[in-house]
């Protein structure tokens, strides 16, 4: 292979790595949201129905 072809094969490698560890962070996030909103909500439903029982 030439130079210049090692070089190309290089780069694509590179951008591969690159979208998949961006796919991956992405990923996560949405995950972390998820969970996220499920603890809030129920954490802001408990709290509510306590201050409720205790008036």
């Amino acid at each position: 292979m030439k130079e210049n072809d090692v070089i190309a094969v290089i780069i694509i490698i590179l951008f591969i790595l690159l979208a998949a560890i961006a796919f991956g962070i992405y990923h996560l996030v949405n995950v972390a949201r998820r969970n996220m909103r499920g603890t809030v909500t129920s954490s802001s439903d408990s709290s509510t129905s306590e201050d409720l029982a205790d008036d």
